[in-house]
């Protein structure tokens, strides 16, 4: 493993709790991270959808355990089909959030944990679901952390079209396919609208050499253009030199979400706290 413990993590750790809630196809498994008793309260739950929760080289296990050693509380857990929660097993599709086990799990961690306020972060995947839920709970969350998300429609049947492809319809239609315009999905842009109607902050991150840069530059000239001024400033939209949508570049993806979390802390100075970062070993 490339990561270690602190001891402040470690205790963090010993504290945690495993879930098992009720989402909208059955049973959804997490582990809730409490915040530690001596850190100042920061008032907030961080939700970390995950597929599966570990994430890579259980980067995100380190991050809830960072940031409740801070004070926040956290939660990482799985989406429906992944890891340990139930579901239909299938590939992530862009077209389908999972938005509904975010928003159960928000549900449950307000019932069963007295939470009132939330923090999403995600990854790919993991943060149109994040993004999803604010059509059901914006007004619960503060914040969300999105980073290298797919966000226009997939054109059908790939480079060659459909199945008949030596077809003069076939090529047609591939033609035809590739000449039309890049459309958004609506299932981002209403989640968009929701949460630029809300309360929150969001910042959205992205690598300048990533695939996924190019979909992101139709969103800005369609949807950040017309946001109010108000709006504009609590969205924040991130560009690094680069590529990040890699396993590599996960890593530089999670340091860059739990500084941006941490600004949520009611008791955060401008002169810094003793904060624990992510340790690499060499």
């Amino acid at each position: 493993m490339n990561w270690r413990e602190t001891p402040a993590t470690l205790s963090r750790a010993r504290a945690e709790q495993p879930l098992e809630f009720k989402g909208p196809k059955g049973a959804l498994h997490g582990i809730f991270t409490p915040p530690a008793p001596d850190a100042s309260p920061a008032s907030a739950c961080v939700v970390f959808p995950g597929g599966p929760r570990s994430g890579v080289r259980r980067l995100p296990v380190l991050a809830t355990r960072i940031l409740a050693a801070e004070g926040f509380a956290a939660l990482r857990f799985d989406l429906r089909g992944r890891g340990e929660s139930a579901g239909e097993v299938a590939l992530p599709n862009r077209n389908e959030p999972l938005g509904e086990d975010v928003v159960a799990a928000i549900r449950h961690l307000r019932e069963a944990h007295g939470q009132k306020q939330f923090l999403l972060a995600g990854y790919c995947f993991s943060a149109l679901s994040a993004l999803d839920s604010f059509k059901d709970e914006a007004d619960a969350i503060s914040g969300m952390f999105f980073a290298t998300a797919a966000v226009l429609e997939e054109k059908p049947g790939g480079p060659l079209g459909y199945s008949r492809a030596g077809s003069a319809t076939s090529r047609l239609r591939s033609m035809v396919g590739r000449a039309r315009a890049p459309k958004i999905r609506d299932s981002f842009e209403i989640s968009f609208r929701a949460l630029a109607c809300s309360h929150a902050r969001a910042l959205f991150l992205y690598g300048e050499q990533d695939r996924l840069r190019a979909e992101f530059r139709v969103a800005e000239q369609a949807l950040f253009s017309q946001l109010d001024s108000e709006a504009r400033g609590r969205l924040e939209i991130e560009i690094r030199a680069g590529r990040i949508h890699t396993i590599e570049g996960q890593f530089a993806v999670i340091e860059r979400a739990i500084s941006w979390l941490r600004g949520f802390h009611p008791a955060r100075s401008e002169s810094g706290t003793r904060r624990q970062p992510i340790s690499q070993e060499s």
